[in-house]
């Protein structure tokens, strides 16, 4: 399972106003048309969909395909109420992989 990193800029934003969700999936993202050392096709593994959800309701589905680099960012906009961030992805290799992020504002 691929380690899922969520961030969010400001840390800490008065409610209502924008806030940054930056999301980074390690992972490999091979595309199947490379080779090994020997001259064999690495198979492809690679993110077939992220979905992230904020208290409970879908805010990105993004279907990355064959041509993204390896550790991918994702970045978007939400607007800051407090609640759950939460971010899964499924890839070619069928793992999925899940993480979960509180978003606090400010008072």
């Amino acid at each position: 399972m691929a380690l899922i990193l969520i961030r969010f800029s400001p840390s800490k934003p008065k409610k209502g106003e924008l806030v940054k969700v930056s999301v980074v999936v390690r992972h490999p993202m091979e595309p199947g048309t490379r080779k090994d050392e020997n001259g064999q096709i690495i198979p492809a593994n690679y993110i077939t969909e992220l979905e992230v959800t904020h208290g409970g309701e879908r805010v990105a589905l993004v279907n990355p395909g064959r041509g993204v680099s390896a550790n991918p960012l994702f970045a978007f906009m939400v607007k800051a109420e407090p609640g759950e961030v939460k971010v899964r992805y499924t890839d070619t290799a069928g793992e999925t992989g899940e993480k979960s992020k509180t978003l606090k504002v400010a008072e």
